[in-house]
């Protein structure tokens, strides 16, 4: 079979890996095991993936139930289309893989799961590009605010410098807050940030990330995509590139 390397895993956690790779199915659909399609069915390589998962959450102590529930979502979870025409980017403008992150200004998930972005662009130069899309959460008023003075920044092409200042500040994002970070942007015209803030083009590009963030249901943040897929663990550069290599092939 391919490689997976299972020789940091205690007796426990082997015993774990062993479990689900005999409950689960095959992660093509087939009628067989995932240990059977890992063993005997190298033209399956999602299941190579499904088993590579399996050894690396095991070794972070997740139950085996978790770990089913994990497969199932990853391999036969539904693939959406996101509407990235507005979003802000960077990364590999061909790349093969897009990560997009719907965030709340006032989650520090979210601003821990932004802060590994600048570690996978540069592992990944030629490959990775990232999108970032707005989904302040109910009653977060000042996540509303950053969303919409970010994206009148962007309007300017400053909304990384100012998304970066923004995360600096999640815990304090007032008006005020806002209205000094957009002094500080180099290059960023003051009056015509201000005027943009209020138009309905600024507020109509944050309502329908939001909008489109519903129709995925997404109730929480952050919420990761990568090409189309939910990512369905707790963001951690590992995971990250794990699911990163797969789209690849590697």
């Amino acid at each position: 079979p391919a490689a997976v390397d299972v020789s940091k895993l205690d007796e426990g956690q082997r015993k774990i890996f062993d479990r689900v790779l005999e409950r689960e199915p095959s992660a093509c659909g087939k009628g067989h095991s995932l240990m059977h399609s890992w063993k005997n069915d190298s033209a399956c390589r999602a299941s190579f993936y499904a088993v590579r998962t399996v050894a690396r959450l095991a070794g972070e102590g997740i139950l085996d139930s978790e770990i089913s529930e994990r497969l199932r979502e990853r391999f036969r979870g539904p693939k959406v289309t996101i509407d990235l025409s507005r979003a802000p980017s960077k990364g590999a403008e061909s790349g093969k893989v897009t990560l997009v992150e719907f965030a709340d200004y006032e989650c520090g998930h979210c601003k821990d799961a932004m802060a590994m972005m600048p570690t996978l662009l540069a592992e990944y130069p030629k490959d990775l590009k990232v999108y970032f899309k707005h989904f302040p959460l109910g009653g977060h008023v000042g996540s509303v605010n950053a969303a919409l003075a970010a994206t009148s920044a962007q309007r300017q092409g400053k909304f990384w410098p100012f998304n970066e200042k923004i995360w600096e500040n999640f815990d304090r994002l007032t008006p005020a807050l806002l209205e000094a970070v957009a002094k500080e942007i180099p290059g960023l015209d003051f009056d015509r940030w201000y005027g943009d803030l209020k138009t309905d083009e600024v507020r109509s590009q944050v309502i329908d990330d939001r909008g489109e963030g519903r129709n995925f249901e997404i109730h929480k943040t952050p919420a990761i995509y990568i090409n189309g897929r939910l990512f369905t663990e707790e963001p951690s550069l590992a995971g990250l590139r794990d699911w990163i290599d797969e789209e690849l092939g590697r």
